[in-house]
């Protein structure tokens, strides 16, 4: 007597510990991933915890807290009703980051009207007398009247 066994039948495949995907073209992908990378720098870039600013700061230099050869040539050659003395004086880290940067024109001016808002939140913003200065310095750099 021959019997014909029966095939064996397949079991369902095991899982695979895989993941699902979705299909998509590769401009929808280029654009998913750049939005969440983008997503990512702002949220690394723009910390919410005023503590925070503290911590990326850069650690103090002995030019923080006299002005450098570079800032004090700057601050001379400006015209006398715009040279910034207050900052010089009570600001030297911040006079010399500007000297540093004076003559790229498009970076300065964008520091110099960064210095006059508070995009970060929370800030103490700058004391009249050296905001005025500031203002000043943005207004001679960009050619923009008073």
């Amino acid at each position: 007597m021959n019997h014909m066994t029966p095939p064996p039948t397949n079991p369902p495949p095991a899982p695979d510990g895989g993941f699902e995907f979705e299909l998509t073209d590769l401009e929808s992908a280029r654009m998913a991933l750049d939005e969440a990378v983008i997503d990512i720098a702002r949220q690394n870039a723009r910390p919410t915890d005023p503590a925070e600013w503290v911590k990326r700061r850069r650690p103090p230099s002995p030019a923080d807290r006299a002005l450098t050869g570079e800032a004090i040539t700057w601050v001379l050659a400006l015209p006398e009703p715009i040279r910034p003395e207050q900052l010089a004086q009570r600001m030297p880290r911040l006079a010399n980051q500007i000297a540093e940067v004076w003559n790229d024109r498009l970076r300065c001016a964008s520091a110099l009207h960064a210095l006059t808002i508070d995009d970060r939140g929370g800030r103490r913003g700058l004391p009249s007398d050296i905001l005025d200065e500031v203002k000043a310095l943005h207004r001679h750099l960009t050619g923009v009247p008073a």
